[in-house]
């Protein structure tokens, strides 16, 4: 079985590199999909095109049509397509349980669930903080993404796997960079609640697949009266259902960002419900296309045998 790994950039020069790096030799193909990086994250994508990666930039609308776009657009050859954040790693285990699965599963299985461990201030935190399980591997060309802005999710029709095994989630960026890009993340959250579409691609289960199980506590806690109390009850939950206490310090920090995400989204709708104004995204700036960018994706590197390199 092969695979192929997709990322998406933006601004991610320090990351990119290390994040081919985890998957080369494990992975058959590599494409590396930038949204016009105003940094180095292009060249130093393209550093590793003599070994096979292949890199392309498109306009970024928003996460759910840049994926769709990718999945609908990239030269994937793969009978598997893992999604890989720019700043998460592949660990050995990770990738050894991957290989079992799909060597061993027949065609009705398209989708793969696993968990992100986060790296929090150059710890990894073992309970508390670690990500929901999210279907992020499928067969190649089962999947399209759920059309919402953010937080988006793959969806398939065949059957699921869950890992036992995580990915390594570097949650690097200073508290400064944490607090814009959640205060953006929080708008379109938001927005996603004030323009909720009936037709949504995922269908919010208490006892469904993870994804829909995670969306229909999301609607629960949106529908409570006293949601400031429910930011306190997501913090304990993190904290102590979870076992976050048991990460210390960190394990604390994380519980009280996440429930400060929870309450920045929720004053933003309670901002729409009573002034009528819309939550505002403030996008940053994107950058001028790469002038050697259209020379790197091609069709793979072969031997003189014929076979990719």
């Amino acid at each position: 079985m092969s695979i192929a790994v997709i990322i998406l950039t933006f601004n991610e020069e320090d990351h990119v590199g290390p994040a081919i790096e985890s998957v080369r030799g494990w992975a058959d193909e590599i494409f590396v999909v930038d949204s016009y990086s105003t940094d180095n994250t292009v060249d130093a994508a393209l550093g590793y095109c003599d070994e096979g990666v292949r890199v392309v930039q498109h306009v970024f609308e928003n996460y759910s049509s840049q994926w769709n776009w990718s999945l609908s657009n990239l030269p994937i050859t793969a009978d598997w397509t893992l999604k890989l954040d720019a700043d998460e790693r592949t660990p050995e285990d990770f990738k050894q349980e991957v290989l079992d699965i799909i060597s061993n599963s027949g065609p009705e299985l398209e989708g793969l669930y696993f968990r992100r461990r986060i790296i929090f201030m150059n710890k990894a935190l073992r309970f508390g903080g670690n990500a929901s399980y999210d279907l992020r591997m499928w067969r190649t060309g089962s999947a399209k993404f759920d059309g919402r802005e953010i937080n988006e999710h793959a969806v398939v029709e065949g059957s699921t796997a869950i890992l036992k095994s995580y990915v390594d989630h570097h949650d690097t960026k200073t508290i400064t960079e944490w607090w814009d890009k959640h205060n953006r993340y929080s708008s379109l959250e938001a927005l996603s609640m004030i323009d909720t579409d009936s037709s949504e691609a995922v269908r919010p289960r208490l006892f469904g697949d993870p994804v829909q199980r995670m969306q229909w506590l999301k609607r629960a806690y949106w529908s409570q009266p006293f949601r400031f109390l429910s930011s306190v009850g997501l913090f304990s939950y993190h904290f102590f259902f979870k076992l976050g206490i048991l990460d210390g310090t960190r394990g604390f920090q994380i519980a009280a960002l996440r429930a400060i995400f929870f309450y920045m989204t929720d004053l933003k709708l309670i901002e729409y419900r009573r002034t009528g104004k819309r939550p505002v995204v403030d996008w940053p700036a994107r950058g001028e296309p790469h002038p050697t960018l259209p020379r790197s994706l091609g069709p793979p590197r072969q031997d003189s045998g014929g076979n990719p390199l």
